[in-house]
């Protein structure tokens, strides 16, 4: 095989708690070019749209870091920080993660007082400075109130029965009657994305509070769901719009709802940062693609980082291989990857492949490529 004619794309998510997404885009390269010195290996770390999504946009765009000072998911005053970059698909993109602003370990005050008034304040702030996208990531979030804290940032008024404002949260959500929507003029030209790998709907089973309310701390679901349901039905009669079954309106504890409200876009995180890369349209030019992340089951195929690569270099007629800490069976993804690899070679504890994950990914690239290689050289061998 010629090196300089072998093109790979390196595209995982984070091994979570042991290595972040960069990191293993570099083992895996370390291992592929160990194999194959002259290897053209073109390296873009994927995240889902929680906590990393940022950190990864800003490996793969030119741009800084930069703060704005806002509301935390307990009403108190914190810097967060977000990344502006500057793309070609997107133009001048900040790009802000949910759990920088309201994010679990830091919420203190109960679930029913939570806010998402911050995440609204910095959309204000970061389109004051002059910026064409803003994509949030909606992973990692401590509230559970459908986005009604953005939406009060953002246009929205909400009154109670007597009239007098309301300033929502979980707990306030039942006293609004009335709903009172008109887009912000500062919104105009911006487009708003939100990134998310949860495909849930605001209610039901599958919804927001069912799903993901039990690690926020909230008990009484079935109230809460209903609670929530009350409140979209109130936003839909103000709107004449309704987004509490579209895909995506779950997460981040209804976040998505509540930027589907204010016309945001629901992507994929794993595609928007090819898009934003510029690689979306591009994968055919790569010979091979690995992706892969820290545990891989059946619900990887539900949304998450991986599939949507894989999703993507089946459509560009790429191989496209899995590369991951661990890989449970799953049909579902023997159907989509042209091999599913754990690093893990003999029965190790958890603690013992977190640790080493570096050196056992590296050392799995390697033999996975040399396979991969091999198998070329062989089919080009039976085509003669």
């Amino acid at each position: 095989m010629s090196g300089a004619a072998f093109r790979v794309l390196v595209a995982p998510d984070s091994f979570k708690g042991s290595l972040g997404a960069s990191t293993v885009a570099e083992r895996i390269r370390a291992g592929i070019v160990r194999a194959v010195p002259s290897a053209d290996v073109v390296l873009t770390p994927i995240a889902d749209g929680g906590e990393g999504t940022a950190e990864v946009l800003a490996t793969t765009l030119p741009g800084e870091w930069d703060e704005v000072t806002v509301v935390d998911a307990n009403g108190t005053q914190k810097s967060v920080r977000y990344f502006q970059g500057r793309s070609g698909e997107f133009g001048d993109i900040a790009v802000l993660e949910v759990a920088e602003v309201v994010g679990l370990p830091h919420a203190v005050v109960d679930p029913e007082w939570r806010t998402t008034r911050g995440i609204g304040q910095a959309i204000r702030l970061i389109a004051s400075r002059g910026v064409d996208t803003i994509a949030i990531g909606l992973g990692g979030s401590s509230t559970n109130e459908a986005g009604s804290g953005l939406l009060s940032e953002l246009g929205f008024r909400f009154t109670d029965a007597s009239g007098s404002a309301v300033s929502p949260c979980l707990a306030k959500l039942e006293s609004i009657r009335d709903v009172c929507a008109e887009r912000p003029e500062f919104l105009s030209g911006i487009r708003l994305i939100g990134l998310s790998d949860v495909n849930s709907p605001l209610c039901g089973p599958t919804g927001a509070t069912y799903v993901f309310g039990p690690q926020k701390g909230i008990k009484a679901l079935a109230a809460v769901d209903a609670t929530l349901a009350r409140f979209a039905e109130r936003c839909t009669a103000a709107m004449g719009m309704d987004f509490t079954q579209a895909e995506g309106s779950g997460a981040a504890g209804g976040i998505g709802y509540a930027l589907r409200l204010v016309g945001a876009e629901m992507v994929s995180g794993a595609t928007f940062i090819l898009q934003a890369a510029g690689l979306h349209a591009g994968l055919g030019a790569f010979d091979w693609v690995i992706t892969g992340e820290g545990r891989s089951d059946a619900q990887t195929m539900m949304g998450k980082g991986p599939a949507m690569i894989a999703r993507l270099a089946r459509h560009a007629g790429v191989p496209v291989s899995l590369l991951s800490g661990a890989v449970e069976p799953s049909p579902a993804l023997t159907e989509a990857f042209d091999g599913c690899i754990s690093i893990q070679q003999a029965p190790v504890s958890l603690s013992s492949a977190m640790d080493n994950a570096g050196e056992l990914l590296e050392d799995a690239s390697l033999q996975l490529t040399r396979l991969f290689t091999a198998a070329r050289h062989g089919a080009r061998f039976l085509e003669r």
